[in-house]
């Protein structure tokens, strides 16, 4: 395959842990291992990167990293958007690019390929979540404001050589409601992610306790909540002759989750470990007994932790019903899916866990499709694609 050269604009790029930095961050390493000369333009709100990536990383300064103004108050749409647009437009004047790549959220990463106009070279848009469909926030406050939304996706749709959906049910959406040219690409897990850390594992306590983990935010988009969980805990703990259990959960701990924690009366039961790196969470991840996700009824959603999930080789508990990450879970045989707001089934569940039903009947297969040097190359070929539409355009 001919090496080519690839502009790509991604708001979140390692070392953030964000969602789109393990996407991005892995994607370009391997698109590089192939032969991809890559130029990442992304925010300087996320730390510089390392000295060894393989990759040009440009971050230019923006109103977020300002000393005059408070990041809480500023939309990356406003924010950002401007700075990354003109950095690219300077790289262009420098250099040509064979491929341009923008990846949403914020969709505002898609107003540069828009603004380049004819100057612009091939395009891919990168979806990871719905725009319009299913949005992963409520942004539309208007009736103007959602036909602003409505009219900008569609320009992208049809602006874009070729669009890319994280999700099936996302690219169908681009294909179908758009007119686009659309691919399924997947969110995946990093084979070279291996980690030496010990500060995340978890140590025996000789209790015989069930240890669920969770990693991330325990409250989401598209009202996504641990509450059902919690009550089922609840449940299953209040039972004299039930199994002990304990749910280590590593990320942000804020004020709504702790008087969550409090009304539900599982305090004795939750551990949080706070904010931890990368390897420190790898670890943490492949020493539970049981890794607990949290979906909402969205029929696209997956989120990026299930990836991370099918790679530590532990059975899933997924509160899932209808959607990507309960396709995945029965797909790979990596877990059991229960729907979410049903506490019964969700404490039945964790009783079965408790009996190593869930360890016994763990038997993973497929997972490799998710791996990322396997999503790269889908990548590669769908570059290919869009330079072979643009040329004919």
């Amino acid at each position: 395959m001919t090496g080519r050269r690839l502009l790509v604009t991604v708001y979140a790029y390692p070392p953030s842990l964000l969602s789109a930095a393990v996407r991005w961050g892995a994607l370009t390493k391997y698109l590089a291992e192939m032969g991809h000369s890559i130029t990442v333009i992304t925010s300087d709100s996320f730390g510089t990167p390392s000295a060894a990536d393989p990759v040009h990383v440009v971050r230019p300064q923006t109103l977020e990293t300002s000393r005059f103004m408070s990041r809480r108050d500023l939309n990356p749409r406003v924010s950002w958007a401007p700075f990354a647009l003109r950095q690219a437009r300077r790289l262009l004047r420098q250099q040509t690019y064979d491929c341009l790549i923008t990846t949403s959220p914020p969709e505002s990463a898609h107003l540069v390929g828009l603004m380049l106009g004819r100057r612009r070279p091939p395009w891919i848009a990168d979806f990871r979540d719905g725009w319009c469909f299913e949005p992963y926030t409520e942004r539309f406050k208007t009736r103007a404001g959602l036909a602003v939304d409505s009219w900008l996706e569609e320009r992208v749709a049809h602006g874009a050589d070729v669009t890319v959906g994280v999700t099936p049910p996302i690219a169908a959406d681009l294909a179908e409601r758009l007119g686009a040219r659309s691919h399924w690409i997947s969110n995946g897990w990093d084979p070279a992610a291996t980690t030496t850390e010990t500060s995340g594992r978890l140590q025996p306590d000789g209790s015989h306790t069930l240890t669920l983990v969770y990693t991330g935010h325990l409250w989401g988009e598209w009202g996504r909540t641990p509450e059902p969980l919690f009550r089922a805990m609840r449940e299953v703990a209040s039972d004299a002759s039930g199994p002990k259990l304990r749910l280590v959960h590593a990320g942000e701990l804020r004020s709504e989750d702790r008087a969550l924690i409090e009304r539900t009366g599982v305090s004795d039961l939750v551990k949080h470990v706070g904010l931890l790196d990368r390897g420190a969470l790898i670890s943490l991840q492949r020493s539970a007994d049981v890794l607990v996700l949290l979906t909402s009824r969205h029929s696209s959603e997956a989120t990026g932790k299930l990836y991370e999930y099918l790679a530590a080789g532990r059975p899933i508990l997924a509160l899932a019903q209808a959607n990507e990450a309960e396709r995945i879970v029965r797909e790979t045989h990596t877990g059991v899916t229960v729907e979410p707001e049903d506490v019964n089934a969700i404490a039945d569940a964790l009783r079965r866990a408790a009996r190593g039903d869930l360890a016994r009947e763990y038997a993973p297969s497929g997972i490799e499709q998710y791996a990322y040097p396997r999503l790269a190359e889908q990548m590669a070929d769908v570059i290919e694609e869009a330079i072979a539409v643009h040329a004919r355009a």
